[in-house]
């Protein structure tokens, strides 16, 4: 007869009753420190970019403002294909810039500095057309981010102008230096000169002197060589085994 397991029945349900829930307090970044600091700014940013509202804008502007092709490159677009991708690059504010003067004028006028708050600034400020927007294809927006390719101030799209006006008290120093730099390097922007790192040319590499080929005698009587160092060694293994178990065959005899 078959035995059957006992049922183990759960426990009554326990229910546990909070009178109060206590404040969450527990900040997700230490502000005070300049690596967590620079934490936050790399996650407003992200927040930023995944936005609705900053995709719906990108796609506006690459539509309606001729974003669809680089700005260095006016052939290379992304108009009849997807296979070439057009970055919208930040110049002369950076993103991590601009997210950084936000945070610097939330934090001063004693508003929010939470990464939703700081980002929905962000993307105002975008709205406003503040910020220096400009569309590169993807070896030059490399080549700009690598420092070899300069950017004049006069070729984003955008009031870039008013955003120093109206964040002026909270722009660093270094910030306000560099971009003083870069608008006076703009006033003798020369295009040609600038933008000769684009042009496509031969590159001949000439190896004299870095490596010299062996003649081909040598190395083939160095193969030879080998070889018969090769069939000796295993020609010597064999000899004596079999004249170890030779000799040991015709001692049993």
């Amino acid at each position: 007869m078959r035995e059957y397991a006992s049922v183990i029945l759960p426990e009554p349900r326990k229910v546990i009753r909070i009178g109060e829930i206590p404040p969450f307090d527990v900040e997700d970044y230490d502000l005070t420190k300049p690596k967590r600091l620079t934490s936050f700014f790399f996650a407003v940013e992200r927040i930023v970019r995944s936005s609705w509202a900053y995709k719906r804008l990108t796609e506006f502007l690459r539509q309606w403002s001729d974003m669809q092709k680089c700005a260095f490159y006016e052939n290379v677009n992304n108009v009849d294909t997807t296979g070439i991708h057009i970055h919208i690059h930040h110049s002369p504010f950076t993103l991590f810039d601009i997210v950084s003067v936000v945070y610097q004028k939330r934090l001063a006028c004693h508003e929010p500095v939470d990464e939703e708050d700081v980002a929905h600034e962000v993307v105002w400020n975008h709205y406003r057309m503040v910020c220096g927007l400009i569309p590169l294809s993807e070896t030059v927006h490399e080549l700009v981010h690598n420092g070899f390719l300069f950017i004049p101030t006069t070729a984003p799209f955008g009031y870039y102008k008013k955003f120093v006006v109206d964040y002026e008290p909270f722009i660093d120093r270094e910030l306000k230096r560099v971009l003083a730099k870069n608008e006076e390097a703009s006033m003798q922007y020369d295009h040609a000169k600038e933008t000769k790192v684009l042009e496509s040319h031969a590159v001949y590499i000439d190896p004299s002197g870095a490596y010299t080929f062996p003649k081909m005698e040598d190395i083939v009587t160095l193969l030879q060589t080998k070889m018969e160092e090769h069939d000796n060694a295993i020609r010597r293994k064999q000899e004596a085994v079999l004249g170890k178990y030779g000799g040991e065959g015709n001692a049993s005899r």
